[in-house]
């Protein structure tokens, strides 16, 4: 299924003649699975992100729900975590058999709200896990002195936030545990792929084993030894290893880091500042120099949302909405609360098109469509 050309997409992956060159390095290898290109990769996400362990896996979700597995959690043990993200921080949740304890966001930024943090803390509270939407990273200090207080842990979820960065420090690693996603519509791709960081050697040690079902050494480990046949599975684990493939795409992108988290920078610079005194639009706090952007949000007011999501659509813009709150969901009804601002800013919430290939007219459009949309009503 193609996309329409004449259709500004929300988001698009840029890969091209690199990365199918490096693709092609590893399809004459023959060793399409797990190996030296996936070492290679977590070498060099150590280097970036300046942790002493990254370990690559097959997806994001795959990651939250490793990060979540090695920490022992017994079945009741409340994660609190933002109901205004994916169904992934839930599903790895719900898959450690933890419950879900969900916090409400602040409307200025997307990002949990710490009040509401503390608020739900209680005896059973073993996680916090904050979601850096859209590229900008949490108030961790405030995270990091609550999570010290009640003697809990925190699980960044970086997805969205590769290469943002918090007073110095690189999204993901910051918390005890940290997750991200590389898949085709993030910030740098592998096709389809994950990670987790951590200075925790306790933990990186625990999570080898679980994201190859088990197996205390993988093949590639296993070439050189004596019986290079021989392994022990050692703990549960699940099929959740990156490819050579899949990293071969992520080390092209790595090189590239740069240049795709500056055009991100401009094309966000441009829509605030043409967007900031638009009446009816509010925009969402983002410290542009500390963000590497992962997508384009803005607050439309006055129910007016709907509107002009079909508004641009009609003049050949696409747009959608991130997210429907995960308390809303029906998977969740044994958790719902009440939550009046994430709850408010799901009606108010749309994303914009923003990817590095788009061109000076691609934005120029989404600005006029946005901006005639407003002048006419």
């Amino acid at each position: 299924m193609s996309i329409s050309k004449e259709m500004i997409p929300v988001q698009r992956p840029c890969v091209g003649q690199r990365e199918l060159e490096a693709v092609s390095g590893v399809f004459n290898s023959r060793w399409l699975g797990m190996g030296s290109v996936t070492r290679t990769f977590e070498k060099e996400l150590c280097e970036f992100l300046g942790v002493k362990h990254v370990i690559a896996v097959s997806t994001g979700t795959a990651a939250l729900h490793l990060a979540l597995a090695v920490l022992e959690l017994k079945p009741g043990d409340e994660i609190v975590v933002p109901s205004l993200t994916f169904v992934s921080c839930v599903q790895a949740i719900l898959a450690v058999r933890a419950r879900p304890v969900f916090c409400d966001v602040d409307e200025n930024t997307l990002n949990v709200d710490i009040d509401d943090v503390t608020r739900k803390i209680t005896k059973r509270t073993r996680v916090i896990m904050p979601v850096h939407f859209a590229g900008v990273v949490c108030e961790m200090e405030k995270l990091l002195t609550i999570a010290r207080d009640e003697k809990v842990k925190i699980v960044e979820d970086a997805a969205h936030a590769f290469g943002s960065t918090y007073k110095g420090r690189m999204a993901g690693t910051i918390g005890d545990i940290n997750c991200f996603s590389f898949d085709p519509i993030k910030n740098i791709t592998c096709g389809e792929g994950g990670a987790i960081a951590t200075n925790n050697h306790e933990l990186a040690s625990r999570v080898l084993p679980k994201r190859n079902v088990g197996v205390n050494k993988d093949t590639w480990s296993r070439l050189e030894k004596k019986q290079p046949w021989y392994y022990e599975v050692v703990t549960q684990g699940y099929r959740y290893h990156l490819s050579n493939i899949n990293a071969a795409i992520g080390i092209e992108q790595l090189k590239r880091f740069s240049e795709f988290k500056a055009r991100k920078q401009a094309i966000v610079k441009s829509y605030d500042e043409s967007f900031e005194e638009v009446d009816g639009l509010k925009l969402i706090r983002h410290p542009i120099e500390e963000t590497f952007p992962f997508f384009y949000v803005i607050r439309v007011l006055n129910n007016r949302r709907d509107a002009l999501m079909n508004y641009l659509k009609e003049r050949g813009i696409a747009s959608l909405v991130h997210y429907i709150p995960n308390h809303l969901h029906p998977l969740c009804a044994e958790f719902r609360v009440s939550l009046a601002t994430t709850e408010r800013l799901y009606d108010e919430i749309l994303t914009l098109p923003l990817y590095f290939e788009m061109s000076e007219a691609d934005v120029r459009k989404v600005i006029d469509g946005v901006l005639s949309f407003f002048e006419k009503s």
